[in-house]
């Protein structure tokens, strides 16, 4: 019977480990959870005019978000700064809960209106061709597996504008 205690030793110290290495892989796996998440990348497909008149106009932004997660993202909020020609036109913000599928791009209709007060010529101009160089930038607030992430992005370029 002299081997019976030391056996009991040897199962309560193999218990023992065993717990302190299971505590410590699951907090260190909290702790990495936020690694998971990549940010997505947000960029602007196109511009199209709603409507132009005296005072100013409605635009429909379409941005991209490419999601390069391996899970869905739900969007909260989408806010947007635009520029346009170097003049700002606007800002606008999607209040509407959006969805982006694990590893797929999503289009989203962010609506801009903006008044003509305040914005220079090349605006005009840039209004009226095929064409607009913009600087967008804004935030995005989304809700992943691992909890909530603001993601602040910004581009410049050329758009192709269209109209309806």
């Amino acid at each position: 019977m002299t081997g019976a205690p030391s056996c009991i030793f040897r199962q309560m110290r193999f218990a023992t480990t065993a717990g302190l290495l299971a505590m410590a892989l699951s907090l260190g796996g909290c702790a990495g959870m936020g690694d998971l998440f990549r940010e997505p990348d947000f960029r602007l497909n196109r511009v199209i005019v709603r409507d132009l008149g005296l005072t100013g106009g409605n635009l429909d932004l379409l941005v991209e978000v490419d999601n390069p997660n391996r899970f869905d993202l739900r969007g909260t909020a989408l806010e947007v700064g635009f520029d346009v020609a170097g003049s700002h036109l606007g800002d606008a913000r999607l209040t509407n809960d959006f969805a982006v599928t694990k590893g797929e791009v999503t289009t989203l209709t962010v609506p801009l209106r903006f008044e003509w007060a305040g914005v220079g010529s090349a605006v005009r101009s840039a209004l009226g061709s095929g064409e607009i160089p913009y600087t967008m930038k804004g935030q995005a607030t989304l809700q992943t597996p691992f909890g909530r992430y603001s993601v602040p992005f910004s581009q410049e370029g050329r758009a192709p504008l269209t109209r309806p």
